[in-house]
């Protein structure tokens, strides 16, 4: 293979490497350029080949730091940020930042310079001197959603059109054609720029008391959940919530415990300006039901595709009887010490503001215990509750909380503990939990320090 063939190739993989892990050239750092950068300390030479300076050009390159920054804004909001820029020439600089489309452009929106302001416009920079801008980035009320980017320049040096990346090679061989290939970028590239990148959401039409329902059902009972839905659009928004299934390949081969029209859903079609509704789920368990069932609600807001501006609840359930039988353990002890028995199970406090009926009954325990085949006795030492708490607002929105409470809880933990008198031998312990479907156990022989 040529040559010139191979280094060829070679740009044009490194080309087509570089878009597809979409990392613009804008971050490239002074290593990753080509040609020669001149700072304080010396230059810095570029392992490429011998004499593409003269193709790429000298430049001096300033420290600018950030070198990269993003916002992310609502259509009328501002944010304000600072950059410090050093000189890191020998001469005065006239520094007049400017906002510029960044040179590969193709995957956002550019952003328009009436959105910036850069203080000051424009200063002398000394030698070796750092000179701090405050740059402002306010997004007009009638911006549409999407992604905007932009760089801002401190000095007018640029890259060559003919700007690539860099091609490394190994002595030529002789008689070999060493002309470089490189495709250049639609916009300069400017060597001492800052990189912007301001994401503008979709402004929300509605929130929710909760983005998901999770919970534990048994067959032939009827849950019934309750959710808050407050709109937030400043405008009437009408909705038809439906049960839908998630677009995605299921490896399990597993049917679903139930079907989708199981479900039933009420809520009123138009919720008014800063009104705050409620939606009813209903779910009414076959006595077949086993398995799980996995789906979302859609809001389906104004009759139109979700653009992001509507939440969605995902639903996710698994049918479980309660145990008939109880679980067994056996241990064998070789001393008299008295055995302590711990017993304990959590419960979500999700559940127990959003799941209307059955009320959900703390965790217990049916618990007997043997030793050589003989019943032992079991004394009840302590319960205990435990749980963890926050402040409100913390697990759903403040506006979703009907009491006057400061706090909520999102999980408690029921504890039962009990001794027995000890003995040498074999024993048995039974424990058939009650309104749960798992729970923890500890075993002590000999009393606990």
């Amino acid at each position: 293979m040529r040559k010139s063939t191979a280094l060829k190739a070679a740009s044009q993989f490194f080309s087509l490497l570089l878009c597809l892990i979409l990392l613009p050239a804008a971050f490239a750092q002074p290593e990753e350029l080509n040609g020669t950068a001149t700072y304080e300390n010396g230059t810095y030479e570029s392992n490429i080949v011998s004499g593409l300076e003269e193709i790429y050009g000298n430049y001096t390159v300033h420290d600018i730091n950030p070198s990269y920054y993003s916002v992310y804004l609502m259509p009328g909001e501002n944010e304000t940020f600072n950059v410090s820029f050093r000189n890191e020439g020998n001469e005065n600089l006239d520094i007049a930042p400017k906002v510029v489309a960044p040179a590969d452009d193709y995957y956002y929106d550019v952003v328009n310079e009436s959105w910036i302001t850069i203080l000051p416009e424009n200063v002398t920079v000394s030698p070796g001197v750092e000179q701090n801008f405050t740059i402002e980035v306010s997004v007009p009320e009638d911006t549409e959603t999407g992604d905007y980017e932009a760089q801002i320049a401190f000095t007018n040096d640029t890259y060559p059109e003919e700007y690539d990346t860099p091609v490394y090679i190994q002595e030529s061989a002789e008689g070999s054609d060493d002309s470089l290939s490189a495709e250049g970028y639609s916009d300069p590239m400017y060597v001492n720029a800052m990189y912007l990148c301001v994401s503008v959401p979709v402004r929300p039409k509605l929130e929710l008391q909760t983005s998901y329902i999770s919970d534990t059902i048994e067959p032939g009972k009827e849950y019934v959940y309750a959710v808050k839905i407050k709109n937030v659009a400043g405008k009437d928004v009408t909705i038809d919530p439906k049960v839908t299934k998630y677009e995605v390949y299921d490896y399990s081969f597993e049917e679903p415990a139930f079907s989708d029209d199981t479900i039933e859903i009420s809520a009123p079609s138009t919720i008014k300006a800063g009104e705050i509704a409620n939606m009813t789920i209903r779910v009414p368990v076959p006595e077949n039901a086993s398995g799980s069932y996995d789906a979302y609600i859609e809001m389906n807001a104004d009759g139109k595709e979700n653009d992001g501006s509507v939440p969605q609840i995902s639903l996710s359930f698994t049918v479980d009887k309660q145990p008939t039988t109880p679980y067994v353990r056996t241990f064998n002890t070789t001393t008299t010490d008295p055995i302590m028995l711990e017993v304990s199970a959590e419960t979500s406090g999700q559940d127990d503001s959003v799941r209307i009926s059955p009320e959900i009954e703390k965790p217990s325990f049916e618990i007997n215990l043997k030793c050589n085949s003989s019943p032992v006795n079991l004394t009840l030492v302590k319960t205990s509750e435990s749980g963890a708490v926050y402040s409100q607002g913390y697990i759903f929105p403040v506006w979703a909380t009907e009491d006057s409470s400061s706090y909520q809880s999102d999980s408690r933990e029921y504890t039962e503990t009990y001794r027995a008198v000890g003995a040498i031998g074999t024993w048995e312990l039974t424990i058939l939990p009650k309104n749960t479907n798992s729970f923890d156990y500890s075993i002590t022989v000999g009393e606990s320090k």
